[in-house]
């Protein structure tokens, strides 16, 4: 298999023939022995075949989700128990925290198209986000916590959308599936989950937040190391003409409609993660150590699903399949109230399975394919949603619990995904009428 660089070289000469394009000095100077390269030559170029970048790619993910998910599970019980903050100071921290990844996220990934070199800035995020840790190591007072660690991790967040263009980028460039490369990477994300959470939270109880937050900074510190490394650059394809100053112009009605049902089951799959520890607790009676085991099922059989359906979107559809989990979301939600046996729990969480795994994979290749010069863009899109659904998928959750009560949450969660089912019908109807007119579009693999 072909390297980036063998893909990208136009030349058919061989590499050391002097020609009229390749005069001899020329070829004397890309012949030169190594010994008289610069000493850093060699160490500064990462590793350019197949395999170094499909490690890199995958330890890169890996290390990111995995710290990320120990820094999702902690950050309340730091504030709380580290700081000293107030329920409502909490409250605050996760919305400013939230939408200062957003912004971040946005802009970065408006310049990330600008620039040449993406793998840069996979490793300038991965400082950052190790700042931000270091920041929860060292500071107790909460105001510098907000804005001092919220900008370093609102840059860092950054990080994971990147993630998804540069597999795009490399993906193109070698003629592979992207939508399975996606999907390995959703993967991974999902099994960081599984394993992260349960072994950050048994080292915050056995050596405390300082040093939980110590491995938080190696591990992003490590993401970086490895994107440094292993990480070739890529040829960047040339790019279509786009207003100047306004990176998300252009962008047609099927997809922003798209956006709006995703960012809906977004907001609802993070109700449901807030809501259904309460939700078998306090209304079902069961133990907390119960309802663990729904969750860690659900991230389990999620895995498999993503891997299989990444094989084979194209088949399916990526526009149908999303809308099929948004109909299965809708069953799941509208069901769960009524399931009160922990066999019934665990069973019901196939459909939860399904629905998360094609909302959590498949978008954001549909956004890619409609924004191929501007991948940058188009992850940041698609991040950006989950990041909003999480920030009002927890007010959401707050106010309708405190008036209706924690089973009432999912007949509100089942009521926006049939409005995020009526937004994606949409999506698809807006995209086969684009599909006829010369402007830019999702493209048949949305229908």
């Amino acid at each position: 298999m072909s390297s980036p660089s063998q893909l990208s070289s136009p030349s058919q000469d061989p590499p050391d023939a002097p020609s009229a394009r390749n005069p001899p000095a020329a070829a004397e100077r890309r012949t030169a022995p190594s010994d008289l390269r610069g000493p850093g030559d060699a160490a500064r170029r990462p590793a350019a075949n197949a395999t170094a970048t499909t490690r890199g790619l995958a330890g890169t993910t890996l290390l990111v989700s995995v710290a990320m998910s120990v820094i999702g599970t902690s950050s309340s019980l730091f504030l709380v128990d580290g700081v000293g903050a107030t329920p409502l100071m909490v409250g605050f921290f996760f919305v400013g925290r939230a939408l200062l990844q957003i912004v971040m996220g946005l802009t970065i990934g408006a310049l990330s198209d600008r620039t040449s070199n993406r793998r840069g800035l996979l490793v300038v995020c991965g400082c950052f986000s190790a700042a931000g840790a270091f920041t929860f190591m060292a500071l107790r007072n909460y105001y510098l916590l907000l804005t001092i660690g919220g900008v370093f991790f609102g840059i860092g967040s950054a990080a994971f959308a990147q993630l998804f263009a540069y597999a795009r980028e490399w993906a193109d460039g070698r003629a592979m599936n992207p939508s399975s490369v996606n999907a390995r990477l959703r993967a991974l994300s999902s099994l960081a989950w599984i394993v992260g959470p349960p072994v950050g939270l048994y080292v915050l109880a056995t050596h405390g937040f300082r040093v939980l937050y110590l491995i938080v900074a190696l591990f992003h510190l490590s993401a970086a190391g490895l994107a440094l490394w292993l990480l070739p650059d890529l040829p960047r394809a040339p790019r279509r003409a786009t207003p100047a100053g306004n990176p998300r112009a252009g962008i047609p009605p099927s997809l922003w409609l798209l956006l709006s049902g995703v960012l809906l089951l977004f907001m609802v799959n993070n109700m449901y993660q807030i809501d259904f520890t309460l939700f078998v607790t306090r209304d079902l009676g069961y133990d907390a150590s119960f309802a663990g085991l729904p969750l860690g099922l659900s991230a389990a059989v999620e895995v498999p699903v993503i891997m299989y359906l990444g094989t084979r979107t194209e088949r399916f559809g990526k526009g149908r399949l999303v809308l099929l989990a948004a109909l299965c979301a809708t069953a799941f939600f509208a069901g769960l109230p009524f399931v009160h046996a922990k066999a019934g729990l665990l069973l019901i969480q196939g459909l939860n399975a399904l629905w998360s795994a094609i909302a959590l994979s498949v978008p954001v290749t549909i956004l890619q394919d409609a924004m191929p010069d501007r991948l940058g863009t188009a992850s940041s899109l698609y991040t950006s949603s989950f990041q909003t659904g999480i920030l009002l998928g927890g007010a959401c959750t707050g106010v309708v619990a405190q008036w209706a009560g924690f089973t009432n949450v999912f007949f509100v969660c089942a009521t926006l995904t049939a409005v995020a089912t009526l937004l994606l019908t949409l999506s698809l109807r807006a995209a086969r009428a684009e599909a006829t007119t010369d402007r830019p579009i999702i493209g048949t693999a949305t229908a």
